[in-house]
């Protein structure tokens, strides 16, 4: 009985195998089938929740989905990547991950609650300059100004961080490499509530992301004082650069990019990467991320993945030599 029952018993288990197969494969041609998830570990309101939104309302166009951004708050980034490298890996929770979460804070920290190797990267989306910025009230109107003052200033000023390893906190830290001078940070979830702050008196100066700041400095509240790029901004063209100002060397540019867990199926991979370019290929959207101070022509956007890990590599080396000093 046992030798007739168990070719019976394979078979069955075979043609249960092939039918999950199938039934995975009709799947992922179907994608997306359901709302899928834009997941953003930055504030409401900030540069890369404005973004996600804008390329967020470009796939509900293209999918016929709701594609829904979801903010997730904490950590540096680390709740947010944490959520997502936990997340089935099958398309319906994608991650805007930035180079402080995905290449300056694991180069920097040897405890976090992800590890880069979780995600595949996937297409990149923009990339800024972060801007150094005061009160418009403050006596200080230049970067030599603001390390002549900090030299003078008992315990050093007071500066904005979003957390070890995002790109404001990393500005910073160049500076204070470079020049020498002292600095206390005070913490904040959101470059949005940081400014705020800013604009209130209640620290001294922030490296902040240019679709934040820009509206304040149009404004009149805030004072820029260089950027953090190789390059100016287009939408503050009189505002120097940190080499321009003095600072041998320095270039902090932040980008956007969206990630996936790593065991997503090639085949979503693509169409996530395709319907991402179609979106940003759009003139009006490109024209919006550019007013939102961001820029997307880049050659990341042709080989996202290898510019992931060159940066990476970058940060990696920064931080063994700051050790190393």
């Amino acid at each position: 009985m046992l030798n007739k029952t168990f070719p019976q018993l394979s078979a069955a288990l075979l043609a249960t195998a092939a039918l999950g197969v199938a039934l995975s494969t009709a799947a992922q041609d179907a994608y997306p089938s359901r709302p899928v998830k834009l997941v953003v570990a930055q504030a409401a309101g900030g540069g890369p929740d404005l973004l996600a939104r804008l390329v967020a309302q470009e796939l509900n166009t293209q999918w016929k989905q709701p594609v829904i951004v979801e903010n997730r708050l904490g950590a540096a980034g680390g709740i947010a990547a944490e959520y997502v490298a936990k997340s089935p890996a099958d398309g319906y929770t994608l991650f805007v991950g930035s180079a402080g979460i995905m290449g300056i804070a694991p180069a920097m920290q040897n405890k976090l609650q992800y590890s880069p190797a979780e995600f595949v990267p996937l297409v990149h989306l923009a990339s800024l300059s972060n801007v150094f910025v005061v009160n418009a009230k403050s006596p200080i109107k230049s970067m030599k100004a603001l390390v002549d003052t900090a030299k003078k200033t008992s315990g050093g000023l007071t500066v904005a961080s979003m957390g070890a390893g995002s790109t404001g906190q990393i500005s910073g830290e160049i500076l204070v490499r470079q020049t020498g001078i002292k600095t206390v940070e005070v913490a904040y979830k959101g470059e949005s509530l940081a400014i705020t702050d800013l604009r209130g008196g209640h620290f001294d100066f922030m490296a902040a992301g240019m679709p934040v700041a820009l509206s304040h400095i149009k404004a009149g509240a805030l004072t820029p004082l260089a950027v953090t790029g190789s390059r100016r901004s287009s939408m503050l063209p009189d505002v120097p650069t940190m080499a321009e100002s003095g600072f041998r060397d320095y270039d902090v540019t932040q980008w956007y990019a969206i990630y996936a867990p790593a065991a997503l199926p090639k085949s979503i991979q693509a169409r996530v990467v395709v319907a991402v370019r179609v979106a940003l290929a759009n003139p009006a959207v490109q024209k919006q991320i550019m007013e939102m101070g961001m820029d997307t022509t880049s050659k990341r956007e042709e080989d996202f993945p290898a510019f992931d890990k060159a940066e990476k590599l970058k940060w990696e080396k920064f931080m063994k030599a700051g050790a190393a000093r």
